[in-house]
This record gives structure tokens, sequence and C-alpha cells, in this order.
């Protein structure tokens, strides 16, 4: 598994990390991490369940030189946690004006001096001469002071400076991100922002822009490369989404992700959306419309096995650690126990009681699902017989 993490001032300057619920879900019951950077180096981290934070990563900061607004990748391995600090994105500065040197006031200047000397040493007669002769160079010298010091006009400015006086920002992966992890996306990276989902042989890609943060013409790579190409925008907004691609609203990706508490709802599903064009809130009540004919009240317990196929055959949870987990996929505590339950019990037997709230992953879904389908089709030929 990996999550990634975006340092504030706070984390930057405390050499601390908080407890986001991907960490919360890998870190469960501990006080200590070990975390290992880039180069191997091992950071023993300790966990402050009440501050809500991880301590420690003071020297792995300090070592990349991170700031706020940068970001982390976090891979889970077991009981470590391998970090990956991300590039930092490249900040055009324009260039700077050097400083001009200040004459200090009431300063005499060399050439005022030497003249005021001569004047001193020649004759009156003399000075009318000495002051022809200093005119040629007065203007040179004048000329080039006033060089040093012009300042440049708007427009020499636009030629010397091309880039804009305000910097760019930081750029941040948008709020439905987690949205789209809960689906079964990961972000790859941005933008535009690419975002894959897995499965098997194939795979779905998605790359999305915001509205304003850049033309159609970027997504259309992409298109040509297979992937599904989207602007993000508000369902209040989405009239104003540019024409030759797709669109994608925020809230019909959290009312998408809501259902997955109830229906098995997979990536195919968005890609069905995605298809048609837009993904907006009538579209995925049409989804689920559809979902809840095909599956009726069985569509809680068929999620809650889409739910439980991500863990492996041989482990062991207890049913307090598999209710947050469950919870932020949006199943209430209650369906959880229900179906936990039902799945340790004949017919199914995909789960197997080793003490009180506490469980073994005997079978893995799939292959569940297999026996149970061959033990429906026994069944129905015996039930024949007996008819018969």
């Amino acid at each position: 598994m990996t999550a990634r993490y975006v340092l504030t001032s706070v984390c930057a300057h405390t050499g601390t990390m908080t407890l986001t619920a991907s960490l919360r879900r890998h870190l469960l019951g501990k006080e200590r991490v070990r975390l290992v950077d880039e180069d191997g180096e091992i950071y023993e981290g300790e966990v402050d369940w009440k501050a809500g934070v991880v301590r420690g990563l003071a020297p792995y900061y300090a070592k990349r030189r991170l700031g706020a607004n940068e970001a982390i990748l976090l891979h889970f391995r077991g009981e470590e946690i391998e970090l990956k600090a991300l590039p930092r994105a490249p900040v055009r500065t324009p260039p700077s004006e050097k400083p001009q040197p200040q004459e200090k006031p009431g300063a005499q200047k060399p050439q005022e001096k030497s003249r005021e000397a001569q004047g001193k040493a020649e004759p009156r007669g003399g000075q009318e001469k000495s002051r022809e002769l200093q005119e040629g160079p007065r203007e040179q010298v004048g000329a080039v002071r006033e060089k040093r010091v012009r300042i440049a006009s708007p427009s020499d400015e636009a030629l010397l400076s091309p880039e804009p006086k305000t910097l760019p920002k930081t750029l941040h992966p948008p709020a439905a991100t987690e949205d789209l992890k809960r689906l079964g996306f990961s972000l790859e990276g941005g933008p535009p922002w690419v975002y894959k989902a897995a499965l098997g042989r194939r795979q779905v890609v998605l790359a999305l822009l915001r509205l304003g943060e850049g033309e159609a013409a970027l997504l259309r790579p992409y298109q040509k490369e297979g992937a599904y190409a989207a602007f993000l925008a508000p369902e209040s907004e989405k009239g104003a989404a540019p024409e030759g691609v797709g669109y994608l609203s925020p809230e019909a990706l959290s009312r998408l992700a809501r259902l997955r508490a109830h229906f098995p709802i997979t990536p195919l599903d968005l890609e069905d959306l995605l298809r048609e064009g837009r993904v907006d809130l009538e579209a995925v009540e049409r989804l689920e419309d559809r979902l809840a004919a095909e599956l009726s009240e069985r569509g809680t317990f068929a999620a809650f096995l889409a739910f439980l196929s991500k863990k492996r055959l041989g482990e062991v949870f207890r049913l307090s650690d598999l209710e947050p987990e469950a919870l932020e996929e949006g199943f209430s505590p209650e369906a959880v126990r229900q179906g936990v339950e039902l799945l340790s019990k004949p017919p199914f037997l995909v789960l197997k009681r080793l003490a009180p709230g506490e469980f073994l992953l005997r079978q893995e879904v799939e292959e569940a699902l297999d026996d149970l389908w061959a033990f429906a089709e026994s069944l129905k030929t015996r039930l024949s017989r007996i008819r018969a």
C-alpha cells in the first residue's frame, strides 16, 4: 500500500507527521515505528496517539531539506514504512535588478575636488581656459553617471524579464483524489493529474484537469494513448467545461465512493460512466438505480465481500481493527459485525473464529464463491431428483 503525504509548516518545523487515516490503520496499537529512507537510513519514530502525530522525522526532513507543501510517498512494507521524497516542482524566478550604488549626501566627487584644486592653483586669467578644457569631460562624466543610475522603463523590463512577476503557486492534487483512491485508483502524478487502477491484465487510466488549470489540448495526448480525459469541476460549473473531453464532478465521485458501502463498486463502474462523457450526480443516480434493481438487499453483503477480498489468505485480524478500516469505506460497525458472523458460518466458512473478536481468513473470497456455486449446483441437482 502506498500513500502520499504533504508536509505542513508545523510538520516541517517540529519534525512530525500527522496520523492520517492510512497511517492510523497501519500503526494501530503500535507505540514505535521503523522508518527507512531512499538511502536505507533508518529512523525510529514515536507514535503519539494523544497528539495524533508520529515524531522523530526531523533528521530526515533536514537531510532532504524538506519544507511546507512538499510531498513524501509512504510505502507500507510490513512493519516498516519506506519514505521517498517527491521531486520539487521547478520554480522560475524573474531576474532581479542589481542594486545601484547610492551617493552619500554631501560627499564631494573626485572630479569636483580636482576642479577646485585646479581653480585654486591657476591664476584668474587661466580659469577661463581651464573651464573650456573641462566642459568636455564634465559632459562625459555626467553621461556615464546618468547611464549608471537610469531606471529601466516598463517596456525594457518586459524585454529583460519575460517571466511573470508573481511566482507560480505550488500545485496540489484535487481533493477528489481521496474518493478516487477509495474507488481503487492511485495517483501517478500531474498536472494533468493521472490516476490508474490496475485490474489484472488491464488497467483504467484517467487524466484530470481542474477548470482553469489548463487547456483541453493538454489532455488530448492522454486520450490518444487510450486514457479517459476529463475536466474536474463542481456541479454548479459543469456548463463551463470545454467540449471535446469528458466532465467529472467531485460531488459525483463522493457519492460513488459512498455507494461502495452498499454495492460492489469497482473502477469498471466509473469507466462505464466515463464512456458516456459526463460523470455528474444524475449519471451516478442512474447507476445506483440499476445496481439496486440488480442486487436489491444483497448489495451491502456483496460490497462487504468485495471489501474483505483485499485481505490476504491466512491473515488474522480482530474485529476492532476491521471496523475502522470498513468505516472509511462507508460501512457501519453493525454491517461489519453481521458480515463477519455470516461468513464464519456455513455455507460460506470464509472466516474461522480463533477467539472472541478474532478471525482468520481461511479461504479467499473468489475461491469461496466458486465453492458456494458448486454447492448450489449440487443442491439443485439433488432437489430435482427428489421432485422427480
